[in-house]
C-alpha cells in the first residue's frame, strides 16, 4: 500500500510525532525502508522470472554484472543473431578510473553473464571481443547460432546470476577452507589472467589491508576524486528511481537501524561521504574479510586484458555466490596507482603494491576481499533492458550474415538436387 507524505506527517500526531514522521519519510525517501515498488530493482526480477527471450535475455543477464561505483557503463544493440556490447564513455568515473580500466571490466563481466545466459536459451554463443578494429567502444559481438543442435546446457551459475550482489556490510571473518578456495579458482580462464589470494591474517593480508587502508585516506583527501565519487550516490527516492544506477544507503553496507538513522539526516556533502568510507574501509571491510585477492594480467592497460579481468572477477563473485560466500571489490589501491600515472607523480604505491604479487608480475588491476556474512546483501539499482538497448548497429553485419547463410543452404541444396 502507498502512502503520501502528508498522511505519514498526520500519522505521527503531535510536535515529536511529526518530527519522527519526517525521519520516516526521509528514510523511505532514501530506500532504507522499502515502501512500494522501486522501479530500479525490476530488472533483478525479469531475469529471475525469465520475462525476457532470444537474444535479450543475454541483455537480462549482462546488466546485472557489477560495475564500478555501479555505473553500469554499457549499451546493447540486439539483433536475430546476436547482441553487439558498446562502451558508453559518458557513464566513465574520471579521475578514479583515468584510463578507463575498471570502466572495462564492468563491461567484462556484463559481458560474462551474458555468455552465460545463452546457455539459458539453448543457442550456441560465440564471444568476439573488440571486433570492429574502427570503433574501439565496440567491445563485443556474442553471435548466436540460429540452431539449438550443438548447444551447451543450461550452465551451472545461471542461479547465482539474480543472486550475486555486493556486500558492504561487516562479516563474521570465518575462514574460507581449502575446498571452498579451490573451488574459487576452478574456472577456465585465459593463461595471461592470474588470481592471487592470500588469508586475511597473514603477513600478505595485513600488508594489502595496510596498503587498501593508505589508498582509501588518499582518496578520500583527494576533492576531485571524491566529487568524481559524490556523483554516484543516490541521495534520494526521486534520484534512485529515476536514474536506477549509482549507490544508496540501502546498499553501503550500515546495519539497517543505523542506515535508517542516517538516512533521517540531510544528505551528506563528498567530504562527509568520504570520512564515512574511510572509517567503513579500517573498522568494517578490512578487519572482517576472511580473504583477500588480487586479479593482474601482463599488460593491465590492454582493453582487452581489462575485458577479461572484469569477466574473471564476475566468474569469482558467481562461484563465491554459489558457495554460499558474500564479496566486495576493495580497488582503491589500483585506483591510487592510476591517479599517480594520470599526475605523474612518483608510482609510490605501484611500488608498495610489487610486494603483494609474485615476482615479475605486474601492478594490481582489481582487487577484493572475500568472507562470510550472516546477513545477505540487497540488490543494487539496474537500468532494465529497456533503457540500456540502443538502435540496431548491427544492421549490416544481420545483411551480411543471412547472405552468407542463405548461400551455404543454396549450396546444399543443389548438391541434393545433383544427388537426386
Amino acid at each position: 500500500m502507498n502512502a503520501s507524505r502528508r498522511q505519514l506527517l498526520r500519522w505521527g500526531g503531535g510536535g515529536l510525532g511529526l518530527v519522527a514522521a519526517a525521519g520516516l519519510v526521509r528514510a523511505i525517501d532514501q530506500g532504507v525502508i522499502e515502501f512500494g515498488e522501486t522501479p530500479g530493482l525490476r530488472a533483478w526480477g525479469d531475469w529471475s522470472t525469465g520475462r525476457h527471450s532470444g537474444p535479450l535475455a543475454l541483455v537480462s543477464a549482462g546488466l546485472l554484472a557489477a560495475s564500478p561505483h555501479n555505473s553500469q557503463p554499457w549499451r546493447f544493440a540486439i539483433g536475430r543473431l546476436g547482441v553487439d556490447v558498446f562502451e558508453v564513455p559518458d557513464r566513465a568515473l574520471g579521475p578514479i578510473d583515468p584510463f578507463g580500466r575498471e570502466r572495462l571490466a564492468g563491461l567484462g563481466g556484463a559481458i560474462h553473464n551474458m555468455a552465460l545466459a545463452s546457455t539459458r536459451i539453448g543457442r550456441l554463443a560465440t564471444v568476439r571481443l573488440l571486433p570492429d578494429p574502427d570503433n574501439a567502444g565496440h567491445v563485443a559481438r556474442i553471435e548466436l547460432d540460429t540452431e539449438s543442435a550443438g548447444a551447451p546446457p543450461p550452465h551451472p551459475l545461471l542461479g547465482a546470476i539474480g543472486r550475486r550482489h555486493t556486500h558492504r556490510g561487516a562479516w563474521t571473518g570465518a575462514p574460507i577452507d581449502g575446498v571452498e578456495r579451490g573451488a574459487l579458482l576452478d574456472f577456465p580462464r585465459p593463461d595471461d589472467i592470474s588470481i592471487t589470494l592470500f588469508e586475511a591474517d597473514s603477513q600478505a593480508g595485513r600488508r594489502f589491508a595496510a596498503l587498501t587502508n593508505e589508498a582509501t585516506v588518499a582518496i578520500t583527501e583527494d576533492a576531485e576524486m571524491m566529487a568524481a565519487a559524490h556523483r554516484w550516490f543516490r541521495h534520494d527516492r526521486g534520484e534512485a528511481d529515476r536514474r536506477k544506477d549509482g549507490l544508496t544507503l540501502a546498499t553501503a553496507g550500515l546495519p539497517s537501524l543505523t542506515a535508517a538513522a542516517a538516512a533521517m539526516l540531510p544528505a551528506q556533502d563528498a567530504a562527509t561521504e568520504g570520512r564515512y568510507w574511510r572509517q567503513a574501509t579500517a573498522e568494517v571491510h578490512l578487519p572482517t574479510a576472511s580473504l583477500f585477492g588480487i586479479i593482474h594480467a601482463p599488460d593491465e592497460t590492454a582493453r582487452r586484458q581489462a575485458l577479461l579481468i572484469g569477466a574473471a572477477w564476475q566468474r569469482l563473485h558467481l562461484i563465491a555466490t554459489g558457495l554460499g560466500l558474500v564479496a566486495q571489490p576493495l580497488n582503491q589501491l589500483p585506483e591510487m596507482i592510476d591517479r599517480e600515472a594520470a599526475l605523474g607523480q612518483p608510482p609510490r604505491f605501484a611500488e608498495a603494491a610489487r610486494a603483494l604479487l609474485p615476482a615479475g608480475s605486474p601492478r594490481p588491476a582489481l582487487a577484493f576481499r572475500m568472507g562470510h556474512a550472516n546477513t545477505a546483501a540487497p540488490p543494487s539499482l539496474r537500468r532494465p533492458v529497456s533503457e540500456v538497448v540502443g538502435f540496431p548497429a548491427r544492421l549490416g553485419y544481420e545483411v551480411e550474415r543471412s547472405a552468407a547463410e542463405t548461400a551455404v543452404r543454396d549450396a546444399q541444396l543443389q548438391r541434393r538436387l545433383a544427388r537426386d
